[in-house]
């Protein structure tokens, strides 16, 4: 079972920036999950929240602060000291720290009003190192049927914070060809890992961050985790 690094080790450095990255890269990590979405000037910055307040010094939102004003905020001195003046970090410095052979979880972060173009400039980054091993997941389902349509090689992961009624006829309905579904670890039963597996989708739930609760979802048969601790595995 695959852990991916949640927001990098978020458990030990602020969540999404390149200290949380780095240590997840020091602790082994197999993947990596991080989130993505468009600055007012198209950067594709990796940041959570839609506002700047919760995890910066900074207020405001994402998408109406543009990139050399978003480099000014301090996304680490909430979480301690020691990380004061980490900056919030673009795709671009992310993917020139992880080591194409770790997988890359990226979760598109969208407004569906907005209806930005994050698909396509992401895919656009990305098509410039097409060896590296990566995943795009997102829970606006019409960010991933864009990514398709744009790169339909790419992997999806579908993510879900719902136990729907028929999940697999609702993934059938909206055209997406996922590589993998990402249920909230709430939702998962060994009958949904075996439907999916039986479509030929792989199972990842979030977020596991104790080890009692990563042994039940390996027992059901969950082909990764999401979790804030990479060494979660090893502890247990």
């Amino acid at each position: 079972m695959v852990v991916f690094a949640h927001r990098g080790a978020s458990a030990y450095a602020p969540q999404n920036t390149i200290p949380a990255f780095r240590k997840a890269l020091e602790m082994g990590a197999e993947g990596i999950e991080l989130d993505v979405q468009l600055s007012a000037d198209g950067v594709p910055v990796v940041i959570h929240d839609f506002v700047l307040d919760k995890t910066t010094d900074a207020n405001g939102f994402i998408h109406r602060t543009g990139w050399k004003e978003l480099q000014s905020a301090d996304a680490g001195a909430w979480f301690s000291r020691e990380y004061l003046g980490t900056p919030v970090p673009s795709l671009e410095e992310v993917l020139g720290l992880v080591p194409g052979s770790v997988t890359l979880n990226i979760e598109i972060k969208s407004l569906s009003f907005l209806e930005e173009k994050t698909a396509e400039i992401v895919n656009d980054l990305l098509k410039q190192d097409r060896e590296r091993k990566v995943i795009i997941s997102s829970f606006n389902h019409r960010i991933l049927k864009q990514y398709q349509e744009l790169s339909p090689h790419t992997p999806l992961g579908i993510l879900t914070g719902s136990d729907m009624i028929d999940f697999p006829a609702y993934v059938e309905h909206s055209g997406i060809k996922p590589y993998s579904v990402h249920p909230e670890a709430s939702y998962l039963s060994e009958a949904y890992v075996n439907e999916a597996r039986g479509r030929g989708w792989k199972v990842m739930c979030y977020t596991i961050n104790s080890a009692e609760q990563a042994g039940l979802v390996q027992q059901i048969g969950a082909d990764g985790i999401f979790s804030d601790y990479p060494d979660l595995l090893k502890k247990s």
